[in-house]
């Protein structure tokens, strides 16, 4: 999802305004290049940060649109694209991992899901499918250890996990790992058809609807970041900017160098007023990325 500054960069670019109207229209492909130009044509600091933020959400989208056609070569391109201009998205990282283990490249699948636990440290989700990477790779007896680690808190069923681990006790290796998949599988599809629910809500105007679905993730996975964040963008465009504060604050407990989160909940701070809060947090977005315009245009703004 997109900064809350969501048309902030309108009037300022041609081709950004363009390539808004190829986002709205879920025209991903056209809007991609076109945020590109922005970015190349225009250095002001709003503009910057949101066509990067619509570029990363770009390729994401068509991103999971491969994963869903099982096409694993072109969801893996996508995915490591949209990292490279927003790698703060831990299920990007994910998704990146996921694609290029289906491929069988496990090195690819390892480096990714590194980055996706270092930004989250608490994806169990990430850390679920670390150790079936292990495994498929041929170090089982490690790969075991981490399924085990993270299924309970990934909501596997026991009884599930156990049937896994006496196939693996068999020696039937193929059949424990494609039972370890599916555990994964079925927990997965449930929660992103809800976050991309309530991403579209959120998209189209609907904050009630994506309000509904992001508390529905979280009620089942309260450490899921990007969906505390996603949520408090939520809240302050409803004018809620204490409870905003509170899904921001949680998101940077569960990941603190979570920048956007960091920058979302400075913006919450001015709107009710607390401007030494504000300022605190972009301090820190720029102890984290020291060329961060937006906190460094933010901090120049305050002090003058």
């Amino acid at each position: 999802m997109a900064s809350q500054q969501r048309f902030m960069g309108l009037g300022k670019s041609p081709a950004y305004d363009s390539a808004l109207a190829y986002f709205e229209e879920e025209r991903y492909s056209d809007a991609i290049p076109l945020f590109e130009m922005a970015l190349q044509e225009c250095n002001e600091p709003t503009v910057q940060k949101l066509a990067r933020a619509y570029l990363a959400e770009s390729y994401a989208k068509l991103g999971y649109k491969r994963v869903n056609q099982g096409d694993w070569a072109r969801a893996y391109a996508y995915f490591t694209a949209a990292t490279d201009y927003a790698p703060q998205y831990a299920d990007w990282w994910f998704q990146a991992g996921y694609a290029a283990y289906k491929q069988g490249r496990f090195e690819d699948a390892q480096r990714a899901l590194q980055q996706a636990t270092q930004v989250n440290p608490s994806f169990a989700r990430a850390w679920f499918l670390t150790g079936l990477n292990q495994y498929a790779s041929g170090a089982r007896e490690q790969g075991l250890n981490t399924l085990q680690q993270w299924a309970v808190q990934l909501g596997v069923l026991p009884e599930a996990f156990t049937t896994a681990v006496n196939l693996h006790n068999e020696s039937r290796f193929a059949q424990a790992q494609q039972a370890f998949e599916q555990m994964l599988q079925s927990v997965q599809d449930n929660y992103a058809e809800y976050i991309h629910w309530g991403d579209e809500a959120y998209q189209r105007g609907d904050l009630q609807t994506a309000e509904a679905c992001f508390r529905h993730v979280l009620n089942a996975r309260p450490n899921y970041a990007d969906v505390r964040n996603r949520l408090g963008v939520v809240l302050t465009a409803q004018g809620r900017d204490e409870e905003a504060i509170d899904q921001f604050i949680t998101a940077i407990r569960i990941n603190p160098r979570y920048v956007e989160a960091h920058i979302n909940l400075a913006i919450a701070y001015l709107e009710l007023g607390y401007t030494e809060q504000a300022k605190a947090h972009y301090q820190q977005v720029l102890e984290y990325d020291p060329d961060n315009r937006v906190a460094r245009e933010a901090l120049q703004r305050l002090a003058a």
